[in-house]
């Protein structure tokens, strides 16, 4: 283990208490544009996490630690959200979409002459109009998600951005069902 390792290591980085145990620690959570930590212990929930925020209107790289004292949490909410395309980009690749199976529809039927100057490739022109439909489409159907975790608690409110994925889902599940907002 070698010292940055230790230092952007959570555990090595809070002090416990003589009745305070770690109920649960996840070091390996994808949080969009930054790497987050949070540790869940008998008293509070520490989130540690390292990466470029906004400050002021600026991004800088900075480092947090935030303990929230779990008496004090009176909601907690996580949600996953989903964002379509605006309708221009979903327009443009409707159309990049029809233009490339009108090109396909072309090519195949013979309508325009195609010069033969790859022999070795004789369906390159196909494979064009092909990965020109696959843009369209990613285009056209593409989703990103995002889960978020909202934590409020006396003083003090705390937003997370996550990547989806199976083991972020998880690890805020089970801090859900683990902390109790009075």
């Amino acid at each position: 283990m070698g010292l940055s390792d230790m230092k952007n290591n959570v555990l090595n980085n809070i002090k416990l208490d003589r009745n305070e145990k770690i109920y649960k620690d996840f070091r390996k959570l994808n949080a969009k544009g930054y790497s987050c930590q949070i540790v869940l212990t008998t008293k509070r929930l520490v989130i540690y996490s390292k990466g470029l925020f906004r400050v002021r209107g600026t991004k800088r790289k900075q480092k947090r630690m935030n303990e929230i004292d779990l008496n004090s949490i009176h909601r907690l909410e996580y949600y996953i959200e989903y964002v379509k395309n605006n309708i221009w980009l979903r327009l443009i690749g409707f159309i990049l979409f029809a233009g490339a199976m009108a090109a396909g529809y072309v090519l195949y039927m013979g309508i325009i002459a195609v010069p033969a100057s790859i022999p070795f490739l004789p369906y390159s022109k196909y494979v064009a109009a092909g990965v020109m439909a696959v843009i369209g489409l990613i285009l056209m159907f593409n989703v990103k998600k995002t889960l978020y975790l909202n934590i409020e608690a006396v003083n003090s409110k705390t937003t997370l951005k996550f990547d989806v994925n199976k083991y972020n889902e998880l690890a805020i599940r089970y801090l859900a069902s683990k902390i109790r907002p009075n």
